[in-house]
This record gives C-alpha cells, sequence and structure tokens, in this order.
C-alpha cells in the first residue's frame, strides 16, 4: 500500500513544471509583440507628423508665395517635426520651385518626407509636384 504513491510526486512536478513552461513561453511571446506594435505605433506617429509638417509649410507658401528658405519647428502632441522651406527662380517659366522637407521624430523612431511644390510668381497658383518618403542617413 505505501508503494502505490511514489509516482505521483513525480508526475505532479513534470506537469507542474510543463504548465511553467508554458506560462513564460506565453510572456515572452506577448512582450515580443507588444514591442512591436509599440514600434510600428511609433513609425506611424513619426510619417503622421512628418506630413503635417509638409501640409504646414504648402499652408505657409500658399498664403505668401515669397515665403521661403526658412527651416522651423512644429510641435504635434508629443511629437516634432523640423521643416526646412528652399526657394528657387524657375529662369524661363515665371515660377517658384520649393523644396520642403519634413523630418519628425517620435518616440525612438523617425521619418522624413520631401515635397517639390511650383507657384506662379504673379497669380500665386500652387501645384504639387511630388511628396515622397526619404531614407534617413
Amino acid at each position: 500500500m505505501k508503494e502505490r504513491g511514489q509516482i505521483t510526486l513525480p508526475f505532479i512536478l513534470l506537469v507542474g513544471g510543463i504548465i511553467v513552461e508554458i506560462a513564460i513561453a506565453g510572456l515572452f511571446t506577448a512582450y515580443f509583440l507588444s514591442s512591436a506594435n509599440l514600434g510600428e505605433r511609433l513609425a506611424t506617429r513619426a510619417a503622421s507628423a512628418a506630413y503635417s509638417g509638409i501640409q504646414d509649410a504648402m499652408v505657409k507658401i500658399t498664403r505668401n508665395k515669397e515665403f521661403g528658405n526658412q527651416m522651423y519647428s512644429l510641435e504635434i502632441e508629443n511629437d516634432s517635426a523640423t521643416i526646412t522651406v528652399s526657394k528657387a527662380d524657375d529662369a524661363g517659366g515665371g515660377a517658384y520651385l520649393y523644396t520642403i522637407e519634413s523630418l519628425a521624430r517620435a518616440g525612438s523612431r523617425e521619418k522624413k518626407f520631401v515635397a517639390n511644390l511650383v507657384v506662379n510668381k504673379i497669380s500665386g497658383k500652387t501645384a504639387l509636384q511630388s511628396l515622397e518618403e526619404v531614407p534617413i542617413r
């Protein structure tokens, strides 16, 4: 009768070890998934802030066609964007050529957008030529 319970203790330790191992693996998986999700959210926030910087500069240029060759910062909630506006004269077309660069930071992530804008010198009509995300060096 005393020998019947000898297998119970190793069996309970084996099952308990398996349960603890599964729980630890689940914790690691949840941690890595949440870390990846946080990085993705920060990248999205940085892209949104950079795009907002481009839009802000376009509004300033639309309101004042002589706006140019300036650098300024823009705060968007907890994120920031540094906008650089360069203006050049189109030799034969009677227009200004603007290059807008917006570099935004959200947490540890950074995104950079560059836009090219053409503004008629007389009428002030604006046309967006290109808008693209560029790699950060």
